[in-house]
């Protein structure tokens, strides 16, 4: 499979799990460029020992992580608010249902570094414990305990913002 075939299947995945992290549409793109500026220059090395995707987003966890370590290793670590829903909501409706993605990833956000990676690996992009490990570059054991553990904090952070199980689960 071609490089440009590699984009098309992968590039939106991607840029939403940078944009998840960096919290800006901007920014998420370029990373998401060069991330695949990478995956172009590197596609030689890619091996065949994981699959594509998993290899795909090592190279978009690395790249993220050295943004932040080269250009903005202050901001990474402050918990600056930041708006993830442009608009007014036109609808009661829409508004609640706003009100609680925010609160969702108000609690992402709150978490440690690897538990939101973790979480948004496993959970929101559904890579498997081994890929997961693999983009992480950590073991399986470590990626399970860390996911149990995070999903609990996660939900510790929910409930602060006042999320009830029964809110989590009705959609």
């Amino acid at each position: 499979m071609s490089a440009e075939q590699w984009f098309e299947d992968y590039a939106g995945a991607v840029y939403s799990y940078i944009l998840m992290q960096v919290r800006d549409p901007h920014i998420a793109e370029e990373l998401t460029q060069e991330t695949f500026v990478k995956v172009v220059e590197k596609g030689h090395q890619f091996d065949g020992r994981s699959a594509v995707k998993t290899w795909i987003f090592r190279i978009a966890y690395t790249t993220t992580l050295n943004h932040y370590r080269k250009k903005h290793p202050l901001t990474h670590y402050l918990d600056k608010e930041f708006h993830i829903f442009g608009g007014h909501p036109s609808t009661q409706e829409t508004a609640l249902l706003n009100a609680q993605e925010t609160q969702f990833y108000e609690a992402l956000r709150k978490l440690k570094k690897s538990y939101r990676q973790v979480i948004l690996l496993r959970h929101i992009q559904g890579f498997s414990t081994k890929d997961t490990a693999v983009v992480l570059d950590s073991s399986e054991g470590k990626v399970k305990m860390s996911l149990k553990r995070a999903i609990a904090a996660f939900k510790k952070e929910l409930e602060k913002g006042g999320m009830s199980h029964e809110t989590l689960y009705r959609r």
